[in-house]
C-alpha cells in the first residue's frame, strides 16, 4: 500500500467514525422515541440515513420535541461526517501521487501486453545511450531504475519505466524479462550487476544478455553468471581513441554505419532460423546481393567468421549473416532469408 493511501485511511477513520457513531445514535434514538408507537430498528434506521442524506422523505412517525433534538443531531453529526468524508477522497482522488499510481498501473498493464522488447537495468549515462540506440532501431524498451526521479526522464525519451531493484525477480518478471529478446545491465556497480544477470538468466535461460563491466576482471565472472556479453566501457573508449587516432576514416565509416538512425549505411547482423527457407541454400542460390542490393561481409557459424563468403558457402540454421546496406537494402534482405521453406 502506497505512503498517500495510508495516510488517506488514516484520515478518513475519523469522520467515517463519526458517521457510523451518527447513525448508531441516531437509529437508537428515533428507536426510543418510537418504541411506544409500534416502531421498529428499521424505521429508525432508514429515518437516520434520510436525514444524513438530506433526501427529505417525510418522518415514518411523528416526533417530539427529543424526537426533534435527535434529528437535529443527526443532521449536524451525519452531514458533517459525510460532506468531510467526501471532501478528503476527492482531494485523494486530485492527488498528484493518485494520479501517478494510475499512471504506472496503466503502463504496468502496456508492459504486461510486450513481447519480444529489450530491458534496459539501469539509466545512468551508459543506460541512456544504450536505450537511445534500441529506441533509434525501433525497439520497445522498459527501463528500470530505482530512483523515482528518473521516471520523468524516462517516459520524456519514449519509453517504459518501472521503479524498483533489477535484482529483484518480481521487478524482472514485471518489466517482461520471461517474454523479452535481450537485457541490457548498465548498474554502477559490478556486484549488482552480476547478481542481475543471474536472476535473469533464472527466469528466462535463453534471452540475450549483454552487461556493463566497471572492472575488466569482472568481465568473465559476468559471462559465467550468464551473461552472453559483457564489456568494459571505459576499455571500449580508451580502444576508440587509439582507433581514432591511428585511422579516424576508418572510426568515422563505422560509425556512420553502426547509426541506426542514418539513411545512408547501416551493418545489420540477420540470424538464419531454422524455417528459412536459406537453409540448405549456397550463397550463390540465394543471390543475396543481386535480390537485395545488400552487401554480404561475413558468416558467424558455431564461434567461428568466414569473412567475405565465397559463393559455394552453403548456409545452415543459427548462422548469423552480417550485411551492409541501405536500411530498405537490409530490411529486403531481412525478409528474404526469413521466407519459411
Amino acid at each position: 500500500m502506497s505512503p498517500a493511501l495510508k495516510s488517506l485511511r488514516r484520515r478518513l477513520a475519523f469522520p467515517v467514525g463519526l458517521l457510523l457513531a451518527t447513525h448508531a445514535f441516531g437509529t437508537l434514538g428515533f428507536y426510543w422515541c418510537w418504541h411506544d408507537q409500534g416502531g421498529t430498528l428499521m424505521d429508525a434506521l432508514f429515518m437516520t440515513f434520510t436525514t444524513v442524506t438530506t433526501i427529505g422523505f417525510s418522518e415514518g412517525r411523528g416526533l417530539d420535541t427529543i424526537g426533534r433534538l435527535v434529528a437535529m443531531l443527526v443532521a449536524a453529526g451525519g452531514i458533517g461526517s459525510l460532506f468531510y468524508t467526501f471532501t478528503l477522497v476527492l482531494e485523494f482522488v486530485g492527488s498528484t501521487e493518485f494520479q501517478t499510481s494510475r499512471k504506472r498501473r496503466r503502463m504496468q498493464r502496456d508492459i504486461d501486453q510486450l513481447k519480444g522488447h529489450y530491458v534496459v537495468a539501469g539509466f545512468g549515462r551508459v543506460g541512456r545511450e544504450t536505450t537511445a540506440e534500441l529506441q533509434a532501431s525501433h525497439c520497445k524498451v522498459v527501463v528500470i531504475d530505482p530512483r523515482p526521479e528518473i521516471e520523468a526522464v524516462a517516459l520524456e525519451a519514449g519509453c517504459f519505466f518501472l521503479q524498483g531493484d533489477a535484482a529483484d525477480d518480481d521487478v524482472l518478471r514485471r518489466a517482461g524479462v520471461p517474454r523479452a529478446q535481450g537485457v541490457v545491465v548498465t548498474a554502477d556497480s559490478d556486484a549488482t550487476n552480476l547478481y542481475v544477470v543471474l536472476s535473469t538468466r533464472l527466469l528466462n535461460p535463453t534471452v540475450f544478455i549483454a552487461s556493463r563491466a566497471i572492472d575488466e576482471r569482472s568481465v568473465p565472472k559476468l559471462i559465467r553468471a550468464g551473461a552472453n556479453r559483457a564489456i568494459s566501457p571505459y576499455a571500449i573508449g580508451g580502444k576508440r581513441l587509439a582507433h581514432l587516432a591511428l585511422s579516424p576514416g576508418v572510426v568515422d565509416f563505422f560509425e556512420t554505419a553502426l547509426r541506426q538512425d542514418k539513411s545512408s549505411l547501416s551493418i545489420r547482423e540477420v540470424v538464419i532460423a531454422g524455417h528459412s527457407s536459406a537453409v540448405g541454400k549456397s550463397l550463390a542460390a540465394l543471390r543475396l546481393h543481386e535480390e537485395t542490393g545488400a552487401w554480404l561481409l561475413a558468416v558467424l557459424r558455431e564461434g567461428n567468421a568466414l569473412v567475405h563468403p565465397k559463393d559455394d558457402v552453403v548456409l545452415s540454421s543459427g548462422d548469423h549473416v552480417l550485411a551492409l546496406g541501405t536500411p530498405d537494402q537490409l530490411t529486403s534482405l531481412q525478409q528474404l532469408v526469413a521466407r519459411p521453406t
